[in-house]
């Protein structure tokens, strides 16, 4: 596999500087030069036994497609004592677990608790007054805040989250203002009894590092040498965390990603980061500018978001001759569903394969409005069926969800949780509950209770209220709302980060389709970038642009770079000709 590297890839792969950080352009293949280069490594380092290499990216998926690939270069596994990995992985595992202690001042190891761990209930639901949107206790907050690098208390979250504002959290004296001053005690206080959300827990870590930089030598002593890809989707305590691990002198870092395509911002990511050590003159500066997925065509069509000068490498499309297309839509229904079916149309007379092509929109409303993708009835989810002190039932009907759908793991967690929540009394359970119980009655005796339970749990292809009273006749006694349990449970958990879904796959958001390669992909705009006007976006100076508006442009970007071949973008009528003059299209 070597031997199909490009020249620019081979640089990737051979460069020996200590410090190196890579631009590479969508297509360029690098997840495969980071691939190749981590087998070198592991094949030709001269490490001691008990080091390793950690290769760190963003996603499982990334970290999935490189442990695929590394068997295509004859490395059969990443094993002991290397690591492979998302960063929160790399952190939680070797910095905030083992010592998070130490900052939290908890007498146990500390967990991870909220949405994406442990289900969050410990707040009281009385003192929530959703008409006024005003909440008074701050427990619920808990999981909606964090820490930024100096120690602010910052939003995770989009802002229609909270009922007050994070424009302004001190007081003309400069201290924090009573609402914001709570959710830092309450923080503070969770802190001690061991419990953290991810983004704590990278605060954590970070907080660690600089007080105890032993840690630091320990954690370099062990992984002298670190891959990071996807680096442009780093935060800013990600980041400050890799310079701190780099001054305890690792042996080698490289850094890979593309600042044009980062499009977590929400999520506190900072592309500014990678392209300030881009133009560090203490590291080395490497480029993929060669697309070897996309037509010319569709290079040429995609050069013109950022001036870009990316030209297409692509083995077997490089001179396919459909050119992108741009076509008009009136927000309407019927004219979306005809443009879609016309794009499905011209997919199968091309002879390409169902599932490498796409129809990919932004939002998930976009697609809730016009493709149908959740019950018409969805309006009423809006109101809880679910009961207070009874949340438990949730844990259990999700977590029986996740597991009829294939996703076995989450859905085994969500019901373990949910099922000592209903046994214990209680709205909270943590890891060390469950240890102590495996160890009271032994492991065998404990998956056995725990499958029996799930296995009396009826199937969840039907309504909520129809599958409370199947789990009636099962013995099993839940309670819900009755009057907001109508719709079908599908309705209830529709996020497609969590399930293998049985939606259409031709359907999906673009933040989804990251990362992939698509023979053919159809782009629905709508008339505003959330609070932009295209016409605003595309007439302005990119630098001189918010934030919040370059990172507007990057999703549309994303999403035109995936496709081999076939590029159809639908627009707006009225933004029709401001979009030929971007895009240099002809009609």
């Amino acid at each position: 596999m070597f031997e199909k590297l490009s020249s620019e890839q081979k640089k990737v792969v051979n460069c020996l500087e200590p410090r190196i950080i890579v631009k590479a352009c969508p297509g360029s293949g690098k997840t495969f030069s980071v691939t190749a280069r981590l087998a070198k490594l592991i094949e030709n380092n001269k490490l001691n036994r008990h080091q390793g290499i950690a290769a760190i990216s963003f996603t499982n998926g990334a970290c999935d497609e490189i442990q695929k690939g590394i068997k295509k270069f004859r490395v059969n596994s990443i094993s002991y004592p290397n690591f492979i990995g998302t960063i929160d992985n790399f952190i939680n595992t070797y910095i905030f677990l083992p010592y998070g202690h130490l900052f939290m001042r908890c007498k146990k190891r500390p967990e991870i608790v909220g949405t994406e761990y442990n289900k969050w209930f410990n707040y009281d639901s009385t003192k929530i007054n959703y008409r006024s949107r005003k909440i008074l206790d701050p427990n619920y907050y808990f999981d909606k805040v964090s820490f930024n690098i100096d120690d602010d208390p910052i939003p995770i979250l989009h802002s229609s989250i909270y009922h007050f504002s994070w424009n302004e959290i001190t007081n003309s004296n400069g201290e924090l203002k009573k609402v914001i001053s709570d959710i830092n005690d309450i923080k503070k206080y969770h802190f001690r009894s061991g419990k953290a959300i991810q983004a704590d827990a990278n605060y954590i870590a970070y907080k660690i590092l600089k007080k105890f930089p032993l840690i630091a030598n320990n954690i370099v002593q062990k992984f002298p040498i670190l891959i990071i890809d996807e680096a442009q989707d780093t935060t800013a305590i990600q980041m400050a965390i890799i310079d701190l691990l780099d001054n305890a002198n690792a042996k080698s870092i490289l850094l890979v990603g593309d600042p044009d395509q980062a499009i977590f911002e929400w999520n506190t990511a900072d592309p500014s980061l990678f392209m300030e050590k881009f133009n560090n003159p203490n590291w080395t500066h490497l480029k993929l500018e060669e697309n070897r997925r996309s037509s010319n065509n569709i290079c040429q069509l995609i050069n013109h978001f950022f001036n870009d000068t990316i030209i297409s490498a692509s083995e077997n499309d490089m001179d396919y001759p459909e050119k992108p297309l741009l076509i008009e839509h009136t927000n309407e229904t019927n004219k979306i569903i005809q443009i879609k079916d016309c794009f499905v149309s011209k997919c199968k007379t091309l002879r390409l394969k169902e599932d490498d092509c796409a129809v990919v929109y932004r939002g998930k409303i976009f697609g809730e409005k016009h493709f149908g993708l959740t019950n018409e009835t969805e309006t009423n989810i809006n109101k809880s069926p679910w009961c207070r002190n009874y949340y438990y039932v949730r844990d259990i009907v999700q977590g029986k969800y996740l597991i009829d759908n294939g996703n076995f793991k989450k859905g085994f967690n969500l019901i373990e949780k949910g099922f000592f929540k209903m046994n214990e009394n209680q709205t909270y359970i943590s890891n060390e509950l469950i240890r102590n119980k495996i160890n009271s009655i032994g492991f065998r005796k404990y998956r056995k209770i725990i499958f029996n339970f799930i296995n009396n749990l009826p199937d969840t292809n039907c309504t909520l209220s129809d599958w409370i009273k199947k789990s009636k006749q099962n013995k099993l006694k839940f309670y819900v709302e009755n009057s907001n349990s109508n719709n079908n449970i599908s309705n209830y958990f529709y996020d497609e980060k969590n399930v293998s879904q049985n939606y259409n796959k031709l359907y999906k958001t673009i933040h989804s389709v990251k990362g992939k390669s698509l023979e053919a992909i159809l782009v629905f705009i709508s008339d505003k970038a959330k609070n932009y006007n295209y016409a605003t976006l595309f007439n302005s100076e990119y630098n001189m642009l918010p934030s919040a508006a370059q990172e507007e442009l990057r999703i549309l970007y994303v999403a035109c770079t995936r496709p081999k071949k076939i590029l159809w973008i639908a627009v707006p009528s009225k933004d029709l000709e401001i979009w030929k003059k971007k895009l240099f299209i002809n009609l």
